[in-house]
């Protein structure tokens, strides 16, 4: 049985795009649903497993019918390991037994997933019945069970019972493919939340269209690919159409609902921009999505996670004064992701001892933090990595002499290909464990 309700929330304040298009205004609203848990695991043998049928959507947004599944693979390539993170998910529609792609996402509740909206709901109301006479209203859908980095069959990290799901209003009443996303709260296993087994994801918001090492992960599951394999798509971004992000790849059903990395922060966990929505049926084989805006913070409040805190719009860094008395200090880059490399390059008197101090506010006390001797050519540069968000000053000094000192912003997400003020201010995410 489905308790279903809808839950107001804050109003989204825009989908922000640097494709030209304006900011435009969405009453966006959450539509949440309790499921039955009992029986699910159980539910899901084997065979029902393997005969589950792929769910995806061509360029508009149609089903498509799956072609038949090809035998299993007999290649001897080494099998792709999949993140910890992500996994094939199961599922029951109307018409039968079927699978998406989803992944874990780090929430207060250490126990939701991500997917499409599509590997959830089965959207706006549709004509049903004899001769079409009666409106079938749309639902959830029914036994989900996600299986992180299944494998020919095998569960790794154990399999997890959906207990609620998620979905934007505007996905429900208008099957509005901005809106294809959908989270999935998953039941303890063994006392432990899914989040502490297998890690947790973040997500990353207002990024733009256009983004370099973007990677796509999913369980395809029509020729030539068999459902039982994880498989990768990596590159670039580019514009497909209105909001949407295409990417070259030649998955198809079943990788619905597969994240977009648009950074790891190690092998298991990163930032998820995007999930799988589409993908195109001639020409050139891609990818589609939509790239999250403000409105997934709708979802996450809904389930009850933690509001995440936007990041704050950079400042200028301070200049170095070009007085002949001052040491040279370049800070390059003087934008980074926390935890990203900084190097410092400085040069005053050949074999000179240096000392590179930071303070972490402007009328804050220096800390020494490293010490190295200048080069024949009296250069010498330091490598930091900075943790803490917001602006740090650094300044190089020897015994007679001082450089200025050089801010560095560093922010808590991933930062943009397009670093401009407006697209970096803009941008938003919350942050992975794992």
């Amino acid at each position: 049985m489905l308790a279903l309700g809808f839950l107001l929330a804050t109003p989204a304040e825009g989908r922000v795009r640097s494709e030209g298009q304006g900011p435009v205004a969405l009453a966006n609203t959450a539509v949440a649903a309790s499921l039955d848990p009992t029986g699910v695991e159980s539910y899901w043998t084997a065979d029902r497993m393997k005969a589950a049928r792929p769910l995806g959507l061509d360029e508009l947004g149609d089903v498509i019918r799956p072609r038949p599944a090809t035998p299993r693979s007999t290649s001897r390539a080494a099998a792709l390991a999949a993140p910890r993170s992500v996994g094939k998910l199961f599922f029951t529609t109307p018409e039968g037994n079927a699978v998406c792609s989803a992944a874990s996402v780090n929430t207060a509740a250490k126990n939701l997933i991500i997917t499409a909206a599509h590997c959830a709901h089965s959207g706006m109301p549709k004509r049903c019945g004899f001769l079409g006479g009666q409106t079938c209203p749309g639902a959830y859908y029914t036994n989900f069970l996600f299986v992180p980095r299944y494998a020919d069959g095998s569960a790794p990290d154990g399999k997890w019972v959906g207990t609620r799901a998620y979905t934007h209003s505007q996905w429900v009443s208008e099957e509005d493919l901005a809106f294809d996303q959908a989270l999935i709260a998953v039941a303890p296993r063994a006392g432990r939340n899914l989040v502490n087994v297998v890690g947790g994801n973040a997500v990353a918001w207002n990024y733009p269209i256009r983004e370099d090492r973007v990677g796509v992960w999913g369980w395809p599951a029509e020729s030539p690919y068999d459902g039982e394999k994880v498989q990768k798509c990596a590159g670039s971004t580019t514009l497909y159409a209105g909001s949407d992000a295409r990417i070259a790849c030649p998955m198809n059903g079943g990788a619905s609902g597969g994240p977009w990395f648009i950074s790891m922060t190690n092998a298991n966990v990163g930032y998820i921009w995007a999930v799988t929505s589409r993908r195109t049926t001639s020409g050139t084989p891609y990818l589609i999505a939509d790239p999250f805006g403000n409105e997934i913070k709708t979802l996450f409040s809904s389930a009850r996670t933690n509001t995440p805190a936007r990041v704050a719009a950079p400042t200028p860094a301070p200049r170095v004064s070009t007085r002949a008395a001052l040491i040279p200090l370049v800070a390059t880059p003087n934008l980074v992701q926390r935890g990203q490399l900084v190097r410092l390059r400085a040069r005053t008197s050949a074999r000179t001892r240096t000392y590179l101090s930071v303070k972490y506010s402007a009328a804050g006390a220096w800390h020494r933090i490293g010490s190295k001797r200048t080069d024949s050519n009296g250069v010498v540069v330091y490598s930091v990595r900075p943790t803490r968000v917001g602006v740090q000053w650094f300044r190089v000094r020897t015994a007679t002499r001082k450089s200025g000192a050089v801010g560095v912003r560093v922010v808590a997400c991933p930062l943009p290909l397009d670093r401009s003020l407006a697209v970096v201010s803009a941008t938003g995410c919350t942050q992975p464990v794992g």
